[in-house]
This record gives C-alpha cells, structure tokens and sequence, in this order.
C-alpha cells in the first residue's frame, strides 16, 4: 500500500447555520461505503494503461477492468462560540483492490505503480480550518469544490480534492458568492496531498487557479450563475449559465437550460494561443414521471473545449455543458452536437425508489487542422471528425427502513467515432453500489 499523505479536506459549498450551537453541538460524522465495478471494453483498440505501456502494440490488450471498494469517512464540525466561530472539517478516506490486474487496469479507480500493477490499497486523510462570521466562511485546506470552473468530480471509488483557500457568503437572500484560489489537487486516485493542476485535454500543469462567481436564486423556478477564473499563465474561462422551469398544467413543465463557456489564453500562454467559445442549450418536457429532452451543443474556435483536471486527470466535474456524456464530451474544436434523452420514475408505476434513462448524441464537423503547430492541442483533432454515444442507466435507492439511502447505480455506454476524432471505440459497463450511513 503506498504511504498516506496528510491532506485537508472540506466540503467547498456548505449549508450552515448562523445560530449553530457550538462545535460539538453541531458538528456531523458520517461514513460512505461504495462498491464499484468498472469495465471498459476497447474494442479493436489496444489500451495502453498498466502492463499494456511496456509490451509492443500488437501484444496489447483492449480491456480495462476493476472492482473496488472505498470507504469515506467525513468529520464535519460546528463553530466556537463568538463574533468569528473556528471550526474544522476532517476525512480519512481508504480505497481496496477487490478485483484487477496489471493488463487490466486503467479506470482511474486505482493508482497504478511503476511496474504497471495497480495498488491494492490506497488512501487519503486530513482536514480544513475554517472560520465563520456571520453568514460569510473562510476555509483553507482540502477540500471538494463545485463551482463550474473549478468543480471536483466524485465519479470514482473516491474523489478527487483540491488543496488552498475558500470563501463564500450567503449574506445577500437568494444570493451565493464564492472565490477561490488553489495551488494543488489530488485526483480520484491518487493519495497526494499537492498533487498536480492540469486540464483533461492539454494535460499540462497549472501553477495556481484563481475564481470568483455567484449563484441567483431568482425564484424557485429560475437560477442564474456567472463565473470568471485565471488559470495561471494559460486561459481566463468565464462561464454563464441559466436554469428556468416553466411550471403548465396537469404536472406538465417546460425547462430550459443554457451553459456558455468562453476560453481565451493569458499570460505566458502556455498552451498556445486559445480562442474559444462553447455553449450549450437544452430544452426538456416533464409529464408525470417522465421528462423528454433535446439538446444543441457548439464549439467555436480552433481548439477543442478544455478544462480543469485533479491529479491524474481521469475525472473533472468542470463542465457544465449538456452533451457532457458518460464517455465523450463533444468538445472537438469546431464541433456541433445534438442529444435526445428519456428520462423516467419507475416510482409511478409501482417501483418506488427506481429510475431510468436513454440517450443518443451525435457530433458532426469536428475539425483540428487549423489548431495552430505550437499549440497543446495540435494534431489531436483530425478534420471532417464525427462520432456518437448511446448511452442507458438505471438507478435505485431503498427508501425505508434500516438500510434506508442504499443506493445502485448501473450505466452501459456504447461509443463509435471515425479515425479523424479522438475518442476511442468502447464499450463500458459500471456498477456502483453505496451506502451512507449518519453516525452523529
């Protein structure tokens, strides 16, 4: 098992309470255990992750497959008493090999050594400070963030974290404000403390992220969030997004969503020269227990849409774009993509606590040979790229009872591109099982 590092950890977007009793009073402990099972199927492809790296292409395998087991454990205190409240938050985090391989290995759930093998055991452990005036918090340490430029995913065994300073304030009704600066990250599988800032696509270091945004909640129908960072020496990204539900008769609703990404480079720009705007729109129809959603994605520019990446760079949660899919992001320079979705609550006919999905997206004129030579993304984008993702899902969660909140999860992706686009042929499969359980 490789050494544990001592990181800090927080929850990035809290909700408290400006009447909170004292730190024990308020404080919370809880437990997550999560069993995930995860199969990537390369089809015809080779993969080149763990033993696959050392041995010639033609001896490599295609198939990437893991089971694990991780158990997070989270301290969440309340605030001494007086004008400034201190507090803290705390986590020890274990992830298990279940079941893996050297020329298996690759999801991202498990850290892989040198020799290629992935580790049988790996871990995180620490805590934040934090100092409360107010309806206003500060927190330094590690911690998981959510804001659309800088967002940690939690889409593994354990997630990933970042690593510097915090601040919100809730003191305006309906309004969130929040900024950030952070230095350092640590990927969904990785034990570091300061691991590395990069972004998914360039996969470049980052030396700091700088952000400040605000969430408006209009009404219970309608939010509006805007956000500006700095990636140091790369890009400014700016990011608007807008959420309105159209309440109709007969438990019929309209909802309509749009996301706006602008990416310009900064600095030193060290990736090149980047010019580039990404959008989104989705339209969805709600009638009963079933929503049916359309949507449009565009980027312009001569890069593809990139963004932020923790430690290892296998999962980001830094985009908030609607054909951002189980496998593809659609973000090919120059790409236009469409996605059809059905979304449906079992709950309705019967099956309380089960939902399901299915979606089709297609990406059309992706194109990469104007992507300038000196830059990060040259020659990973062909011309004339096109591709598709189906993808369906299942979920369940047991609503009573004494193992009330397990939770299943199961996912299978189905993707296809032709050679001018990035993204490999797979065929993927996830199982997810968790269970929280309240122990304060």
């Amino acid at each position: 098992m490789r050494k544990l590092g001592w990181v800090a950890c927080g929850l990035s977007v809290l909700p408290f309470s400006v009447t909170a009793e004292g730190f024990i009073e308020d404080s919370k402990m809880t437990l997550l255990s999560r069993t995930y099972y995860f199969n990537r199927d390369y089809r015809d492809q080779a993969s080149k992750a763990g033993r696959n790296r050392f041995k010639p292409e033609s001896e490599r395998n295609g198939y990437r497959e893991e089971l694990t087991q991780g158990l997070q454990a989270r301290f969440t205190s309340g605030y001494t008493a007086g004008t400034v409240g201190l507090g803290v938050d705390a986590h020890a985090m274990l992830g298990l090999k279940l079941d893996s391989g050297g020329g298996r290995t690759g999801t991202g759930n498990l850290p892989v050594g040198a020799d290629g093998h992935p580790d049988d055991s790996y871990g995180k452990l620490g805590g934040a400070l934090k100092l409360r005036h107010g309806a206003t918090q500060l927190k330094y340490g590690q911690m998981n963030t959510t804001a659309p430029v800088f967002a940690a995913s939690s889409s593994r065994t354990l997630p990933g974290m970042a690593y510097g300073l915090h601040a919100e304030s809730r003191a305006i009704d309906h309004w969130l404000l929040e900024a950030g600066h952070f230095n350092a990250a640590s990927g969904p599988g990785e034990s570091k403390v300061h691991g590395e800032i990069s972004t998914v696509y360039g996969r470049g270091r980052v030396d700091s992220v700088d952000y400040l945004g605000t969430v408006w909640q209009a009404s219970d129908d309608l939010a509006l969030s805007l956000y500006s960072s700095r990636f140091e020496d790369i890009w400014r990204q700016h990011y608007l997004g807008a959420d309105y539900r159209l309440p109709l008769e007969e438990m019929q609703a309209l909802r309509l969503k749009l996301d706006l990404y602008r990416s310009r480079s900064t600095g030193q720009e060290r990736f090149g020269a980047i010019d580039n705007l990404a959008s989104s729109l989705a339209l969805s129809y709600e009638r009963g227990p079933q929503r049916l959603t359309l949507a449009y994605q565009r980027v312009s520019g001569d890069q593809p849409f990139d963004y932020l990446a923790f430690g290892d760079g296998r999962s980001s949660a830094s985009i908030n774009l609607a054909n951002s899919l189980g496998y593809s992001d659609f973000n090919g320079p120059g790409e236009r993509s469409w996605q059809l979705r059905h979304d449906l609550d079992l709950s309705a006919l019967g099956w309380a606590g089960w939902r399901t999905y299915a979606l089709h997206a297609r990406g059309r004129h992706s194109d990469g040979s104007q992507t300038a030579p000196d830059s990060r993304y040259a020659g990973k984008y062909g011309r004339g790229g096109r591709h598709f993702e189906a993808d369906v899902g299942l979920a369940w969660q047991l609503q009573a009872g004494p193992l009330a909140g397990l939770s299943l999860r199961a996912s299978q992706v189905w993707h296809r591109s032709n050679t001018a686009y990035p993204d490999d042929d797979i065929d993927e499969t996830r199982l997810i099982l968790d269970y929280p359980l309240d122990l304060r």
